[in-house]
Formats: C-alpha cells, sequence, structure tokens
C-alpha cells in the first residue's frame, strides 16, 4: 500500500505581496506627507496658474502656464530636500521589526525566505517614493495639456532627478538600517555617514593646519573625492535643470545617473547584511558583529579630533595643549562607545583598548610633531617645477587692484623667485628675524613636472626691505617680482580686457575717479563714458608701460597711502557682465595726469 501525504509548500517566492500590502497601509502616514507635499508645490500650484490663465482676457495672456511649466525643473532642490528626509523615514519604517525583538522573531518565523523578505520590505519603502513621484508627474502633465503647455524636457528632468535621489538616499538608509539593531541609531549612522567624509576632511585639516607649518589644506583630487562623498554637496550644488534661448539645458544628470548606479549597489550590500543578520540582535546599537570594533575606535578618533579641538579653542593653548586634549578625548570617546555597545557603564575592564587609542594618537603625535615625514622642510628643486601659482607677497599697499598678487608663471626666474621666498618662509618658522621687518603672507602651489603638485601656505613672513640689493634674499626676490612689468599687466588684467575686446566684443562702459582726501579741498567721484573714457584708458596704458603707474618698491613698504586717488575702468558685454580694473593714480603717472587736467577733473603731482 502507497501512503500518499499532502504537505504544504514552502513559501520561496522572492515577493511577498501580503507583507508588502500590509507595510505600504501600515506606513501609509511617510507616503501620504510626501504626496501631500508635491501635491502642493506642482499640481495644485498648475491649477492656480490654469485659473489666473482662464481668467485673462480673451487673446491676452500673462503666460502663467508657461512660466509655471517652467519652473518645474527649478525644483531640484527641493527634490533634494524631500529625498534626503522622507528617505530615512521610508528605511526607518519597513526596517523597523528588526529593532524589536517580538517583530523580528515573528518575521523569522514566517514561512518566506530572507530573501523574499528584504526584497518585499525593500520596495515596499522604495514604492513610498516613486510612485508618488510618478502620480505626480502624470498629474502635472494632464494639468499643463490642459493649459495648452507641455514641457516634456523640464518634466521629465524633475521626474528623473527626484526617482534617482529618491532611490539613492532610501538605499543609503535602509544601509544604515542593516548596520543596527535600534530605530534611533539609523538615523543618527544616516546623517553621520551623509557627511562623514566632509566632517573628517575639516576636522583633519584644522588639526594639520596647527600641527604642520605651512599645511595648506589638500589637494584638488581630495576635494573632488569629497564632494562624491558628500551626496548633499553633490547633488545641492552640481544638479540644474533650466531653459534659455528656447532649450533646455541640464547639468548634473550624470552625477544623478552615478547615484543610482550606487544606490544597486547598496541595496545588493544591505540584502548580503540582512542575510547574514542575527535576530538576537535587536535593540544593539550595532548589529553586525565584526563592525563592533570599527564603530568603538571610529568613535574615539572623531570624538578625539572634535572635541581635542573645541576644547583647545576654548581654553587656548598651543600643540601640547592639543595633544593632551585630543589624547584624552579619544579615551572618553573609546569608553562611551563601548558603553553603548555593552549597554553598560562597567566598561573599564576594556582598559587595553583605550591605551591603544592612546597610542596611536602618541604615535602620530610623533610623526608631526617631529616631522618625521619631512613635510615642512620639503622646498621643490626649481628645475623640477613646470609653474608655480603664487599669491600674496605683498609688502607695498597702493589700495588698488594690484596689491593682493595672484600669478600663475613658468619662466625659470619666477619660479627661482617663489623658491627663495618659499626657503625664507621655511627657515623662519617660529622666530622673528628682529629689528625693521614687514609682514606678508604667501601662497604656493608648484606644478611639479611629474604631474604631482606641492601646496604651502605661510603667514606671516618677515621680509626685511633693508635686504632688497642682496641678491637671493626674499626682499630681493620680491623686488624683482615687482619690477616684472608683463607679470603686472596681467595681475592688473589689462591683459584679459584687451583680449576681452579684440575677441569677444567687450567694450570700455564707464572710468570712475575717485578722488578722497588726497589734494586739498577734494573729495569726489567723476564719471566719464566714451571718448573721454576711452583716451584715460589709453593714457594709463602708456603709463604703465614706461612704470610710471601701478609701481611698487620694497623700500616703500612702511609708507602709507593717504586717501584714494583711484581710476576703476568698467567692460562689460552684450548681456550686461562686467569686468574691472582698478589702479591707482601715482604721482609719476605723467599722462594720466595730463588727460585728467585736460578733463577739468586732474591736479598737479604733489610736491
Amino acid at each position: 500500500m502507497k501512503w500518499e501525504v499532502r504537505t504544504m509548500r514552502s513559501g520561496t517566492s522572492l515577493f511577498n505581496w501580503p507583507v508588502f500590502k500590509k507595510t505600504v497601509l501600515r506606513f501609509w502616514p511617510v507616503w501620504g506627507a510626501y504626496s501631500a507635499i508635491w501635491l502642493v508645490a506642482l499640481p495644485l500650484q498648475g491649477l492656480m496658474m490654469l485659473q489666473l490663465e482662464a481668467q485673462a482676457r480673451p487673446g491676452l495672456t500673462d503666460g502663467y502656464m508657461r512660466r509655471f511649466a517652467q519652473s518645474v525643473p527649478e525644483m531640484e532642490h527641493m527634490a533634494m530636500v524631500l529625498a534626503l528626509v522622507f528617505g530615512v523615514l521610508a528605511a526607518m519604517a519597513v526596517c523597523s521589526h528588526l529593532y524589536n525583538a517580538r517583530s523580528a522573531n515573528f518575521f523569522g518565523s514566517l514561512p518566506v525566505r530572507r530573501e523574499g523578505l528584504f526584497a518585499t520590505h525593500y520596495l515596499a519603502g522604495l514604492a513610498f517614493l516613486v510612485v508618488p513621484n510618478v502620480a505626480i508627474f502624470l498629474l502635472t502633465l494632464l494639468i499643463e495639456a490642459i493649459g495648452g503647455t507641455v514641457l516634456l524636457p523640464g518634466l521629465g528632468f524633475w521626474l528623473a532627478v527626484a526617482c534617482g535621489e529618491c532611490l539613492f538616499f532610501y538605499s543609503m538608509a535602509v544601509f544604515c538600517g542593516m548596520f543596527t539593531g535600534h530605530i534611533l541609531a539609523l538615523p543618527a549612522f544616516y546623517g553621520i555617514f551623509n557627511v562623514l567624509t566632509w566632517a573628517l576632511c575639516v576636522l583633519a585639516s584644522a588639526v594639520f593646519h596647527r600641527f604642520y607649518y605651512g599645511f595648506n589644506g589638500f589637494g584638488p583630487w581630495m576635494q573632488t573625492l569629497i564632494e562624491w562623498l558628500t551626496p548633499v554637496m553633490k547633488l545641492g550644488s552640481g544638479v540644474g535643470g533650466w531653459y534659455a534661448d528656447g532649450r533646455f539645458r541640464t547639468r548634473g544628470l550624470d552625477s544623478v545617473a552615478a547615484y543610482a548606479a550606487a544606490a544597486l549597489l547598496l541595496a545588493g550590500a544591505s540584502f548580503l547584511l540582512y542575510r547574514a543578520r542575527r535576530l538576537e540582535s535587536a535593540g544593539d546599537v550595532v548589529s553586525v558583529r565584526c563592525m563592533r570594533p570599527v564603530f568603538q575606535y571610529g568613535v574615539a578618533f572623531c570624538a578625539g579630533l572634535t572635541f581635542g579641538m573645541a576644547t583647545t579653542s576654548f581654553l587656548g593653548g598651543q600643540e601640547p595643549t592639543l595633544m593632551a586634549s585630543i589624547l584624552v578625548w579619544g579615551v572618553v570617546g573609546y569608553f562611551a562607545a563601548r558603553m553603548l555597545l555593552d549597554k553598560s557603564f562597567r566598561v573599564l575592564r576594556y582598559w587595553k583598548g583605550a591605551a591603544a587609542v592612546a597610542g596611536v594618537f602618541t604615535a602620530l603625535f610623533l610623526v608631526v610633531g617631529f616631522d618625521l615625514t619631512g613635510f615642512e622642510t620639503r622646498v621643490p628643486d626649481p628645475d623640477q617645477v613646470d609653474y608655480v601659482e603664487l599669491e600674496g607677497a605683498n609688502l607695498c599697499s597702493l589700495a588698488d587692484g594690484g596689491d593682493y598678487l595672484r600669478a600663475e608663471e613658468g619662466g625659470p626666474e619666477f619660479v627661482k623667485y617663489a623658491v627663495l621666498l618659499h626657503q625664507a618662509a621655511v627657515d623662519q618658522r617660529g622666530t622673528h628675524p628682529g629689528g625693521t621687518a614687514s609682514e606678508t603672507n604667501l601662497c604656493l602651489t608648484y606644478h611639479m613636472k611629474d604631474g604631482s603638485t606641492l601646496s604651502r601656505w605661510y603667514y606671516p613672513v618677515y621680509v626685511a626691505p633693508g635686504e632688497a640689493d642682496r641678491e637671493g634674499t626674499a626682499a630681493w626676490a620680491i623686488r624683482q617680482i615687482y619690477g616684472d612689468r608683463e607679470l603686472y599687466w596681467r595681475a592688473y588684467g589689462f591683459e584679459e580686457a584687451e583680449r576681452r575686446m579684440a575677441e569677444e566684443g567687450w567694450r570700455l562702459r564707464e572710468v570712475s575717479y575717485e578722488n578722497d582726501g588726497h589734494d586739498p579741498g577734494t573729495d569726489q567721484t567723476v564719471y566719464y563714458g566714451g571718448a573721454e573714457a576711452m583716451a584715460l584708458y589709453e593714457a594709463v596704458k602708456e603709463d604703465f608701460q614706461a612704470g610710471r603707474i601701478g609701481v611698487r618698491r620694497v623700500e616703500d613698504w612702511d609708507k602709507y597711502v593717504q586717501g584714494r586717488r583711484n581710476l576703476n575702468f568698467q567692460f562689460s558685454n552684450d548681456v550686461n557682465a562686467n569686468f574691472w580694473i582698478e589702479i591707482r593714480v601715482q604721482d609719476t603717472a605723467s599722462s594720466t595726469l595730463a588727460v585728467l587736467a585736460q578733463l577739468g577733473e586732474g591736479s598737479a603731482p604733489a610736491p
């Protein structure tokens, strides 16, 4: 006799409709609030514009619907904010069953594989955001169609950005949710991860500024990396859509696509963590055991830097105070993290871990304190430099546009001067030369022939004007820089102005002459245009090429500039963009003073 036994089929589907439906209905306030905000922002606003359009007199319209349709893509900033906020709310809702032991055991006992549970909850939370976006898109499209103004590119741009950002921030929040067993820890981790790279860069930069003499921040590659690893920064400033000249233009869609692709990777990683997750971890701050040391030492490191800098800023002090503050707060952060992990105040028995934190910080202090990397003393060989960017080196102020020099030069002589100034700054670290010396700042970025860069910033750099005649000194180098007329021709902006007028159709729009207290009884601003403005411009160029205006001398570093006697040249183009050149009228500017006297506003050179 054959016995046949019927058994219930085990649920092996990757999706469970009852669980999906229950999740959507249970957490309706999340997607309801999200939908209501967008409903007011787009369709209802469109209906108002439609009503205003209908009330306009026949044959006469103010283009309400067109302005509304053109404003839709400008909602990208609002889309990012809502995605950021509702992404974590949706993740908290669909992951909430993991943070309570009873709920976790209940879902664990269902005849549904973990793959199915994860996919069902993940898709339910994603539906909270994507389905309303699609519904709002269709409603807005219908309203635009009724109004006879359908601008599909702008509306499609909004939908793509809104859905892409919702996908990323929601997936990121779910990923964070897999690391914790406490519902309040999820938004905390989510917020930290969103700005972690930027915050660490700011903290590290602040500490390096205190320890490393000449530190000028991280390089451009680091800034780019920080921007990409800080989504709110990249999406907040790099995404946009607008209508111009009858065409729809966009920027940043590739960034949205990149983050959407990253969201799929985060979803996959979340799934793997969900499969390995223990039900007993409900209520733990960190649910993944292998991540507990990362959390513990990460908190210690961040607490040491953050509160160490804050304590030093409040109490004052130099490097020893900062070292002590970072060390103490690092140990405190270690024990605080251990308390959160163990849910107990009895953590002093883990003193070995605290000693390890103190040891690591001490080793780092030795490295930077004794400059074991050679950062502070490194001065490049001029033969290895392709070109150098120099800012500062200001000893003589004329109170005009050439005071703060910004130059990018590759000539061997200029590179030599930059290296001389750099070496002078390195040699005088922590010392004051004494006697009569002037202070200036110096910012250098060397672009090396091997493709690398070296950047340094120094303040103060002491320069003795009496050494201007001695070759090889900082004062001598600055004198040579001051004497380079082509360099200052570019620094004032004459080269750029000439290029724009010759190649881009710019014109000299106006010249203002500020005479504020230089001559007895004068305090006025006079404006010139047309042929008078051009005559002044030509006179200034003549004086400049002859070395009679825009001239600085190292010996004049302590000379106080009385009042202002400046010419401001304003250039413009057809779209009303402006470009200025400001230069002081020195007593030696004979051609310029002659033109001013001819125009009735000049004066003879002062004695």
